[in-house]
């Protein structure tokens, strides 16, 4: 096969074709598919009934795996992960430790990265859909991870917590409150808001 090159390996279910290509240390597995021109290097895992098309890459100890689409020009790398139903297409870049899963989109020229989580419903298709940091919460700090969804809703990760509305989930924790863990997390979600034009009325 002369698209599987160098220390590559490719399962028997699963497919490269076209112009597609698979080098390095990657593996490609599952009922996976890779085509077009896409590209997996490095030490990059494609498995499960996932795709890989189009110009996009895949490289670094990058895993796409579920049934995630990764097409376009878009690029997974480093240690960052595709997971379940999401699409990662366009110019867009997941990277670092980021994470994308659920039936999260990221396309255009968005950039996730770093230890951002994108999940549940997201469509991240400019910059600004996205927002990430490091917050304190009881037990140490943990990246909290903003995004538009496709309602027109703000959805968050916070650690292993997600959900569709960050007010209403530290509303429930009244030791955040006391303790003032809440200040800054709701300081940035009204930020984010801002940034996206939404407006929230505050009783």
């Amino acid at each position: 096969m002369n698209n599987v090159i160098e220390n590559s390996t490719v399962g028997e279910n699963a497919t490269v074709c076209g112009d597609a290509f698979v080098s390095g240390d990657a593996q490609v597995g599952g009922y996976a598919c890779v085509s077009g021109e896409a590209s997996i290097k490095g030490s990059a895992w494609v498995g499960d009934h996932s795709r890989v098309s189009g110009r996009a890459t895949v490289n670094g100890r990058a895993r796409v795996c579920g049934r995630a689409i990764v097409n376009g020009n878009a690029t997974v790398s480093d240690a960052a992960q595709a997971s379940g139903h999401a699409h990662v297409s366009g110019e867009a870049i997941v990277t670092g430790c980021a994470i994308v899963n659920g039936s999260a989109q990221v396309g255009g020229e968005a950039i996730v990265n770093g230890n951002a989580h994108v999940s549940g419903t997201a469509v991240v298709t400019e910059q600004h859909h996205v927002a990430w940091g490091q917050f304190k919460a009881r037990s140490g700090y943990y990246t909290l991870t903003l995004y538009m969804q496709e309602d027109g809703s703000v959805g968050f990760t916070w650690g292993c917590r997600e959900g569709d509305d960050l007010r209403d989930y530290l509303g429930f924790r009244w030791d955040y409150a006391a303790s003032g863990l809440d200040v800054a997390p709701l300081a940035f979600l009204r930020e984010f808001e801002r940034a996206n034009g939404i407006v929230v009325e505050y009783v």
